[in-house]
């Protein structure tokens, strides 16, 4: 019941003008990388406000809104799985275990950067000793996974720990997806925030290497002479 009583109030909010508009940003469209999703058209800020009305919900229920057709219906799963996350220091792992086994789900650049740093990011902070597991999703074959693992970074960051953002952006420098480009230039924008010198220090050694909307992203904040010499070195 809870289910059907969470997608008939998601449902309750639709805007098809909208799900229109932000269609071709999610590339839900014929050959994009959403071309298996469905739009409704319902804002994230109404989805976060019904995650908190249903955060107490079974985590059975949680991962079978996450198997959803619709794209609101499994954000809205993860917003209640960081929750829960939050709330539950005991389930915690049980929470990172199965977010990465349905990572299928988690099937859409928003999908991903709006839950990752929330729940791998904070748990391996936490959990030094399970960074690896960064690694682990870098080295996979799947697009998602690969994105989780250099998205969650951003969490990293925040907290001053800036080690598995240069060496996963180091890793990805050969990646053929622009996805991956984009993540990577964004957190090392977010790096160069929290410590200019250090991405100073990736972009003298790398910038040559790097694809260009990969750089783009990564310089977008630096002085204009800064954006125009790293650019030179392409």
């Amino acid at each position: 019941m809870a289910v059907n009583e969470i997608i008939s109030e998601i449902k309750a909010y639709a805007e098809p003008d909208f799900a229109k508009w932000v269609s071709p940003i999610l590339q839900v469209t014929e050959g994009g990388y959403g071309e298996e999703d469905k739009l409704i058209g319902v804002r994230t800020p109404v989805l976060r406000k019904l995650s908190k009305k249903y955060a107490e919900v079974e985590y059975d229920d949680v991962f079978t809104l996450l198997h959803n057709e619709y794209h609101e219906v499994r954000l809205v799963s993860l917003f209640i799985l960081i929750l829960k996350y939050k709330s539950d220091k005991y389930k915690r792992e049980f929470i990172v275990n199965k977010y990465i086994e349905n990572a299928d789900y988690i099937n859409n650049w928003d999908l991903v950067d709006q839950s990752a740093p929330y729940i791998v990011g904070d748990f391996v902070f936490n959990n030094k000793d399970k960074l690896s597991l960064l690694y682990e999703l870098a080295n996979t074959n799947h697009l998602w996974k690969q994105r989780i693992s250099i998205v969650s970074t951003q969490y990293l960051i925040k907290n001053g720990f800036y080690e598995p953002t240069i060496k996963l952006s180091e890793f990805f420098l050969n990646h053929e997806h622009h996805l991956i480009h984009k993540a990577v230039g964004w957190m090392l924008r977010e790096l160069g925030k929290k410590d200019i010198e250090e991405l100073y220090s990736f972009l003298d050694k790398f910038a040559s290497k790097m694809p260009r909307v990969m750089l783009r992203y990564a310089i977008e904040r630096l002085d204009d002479n800064k954006r125009k010499y790293y650019m030179s070195l392409k």
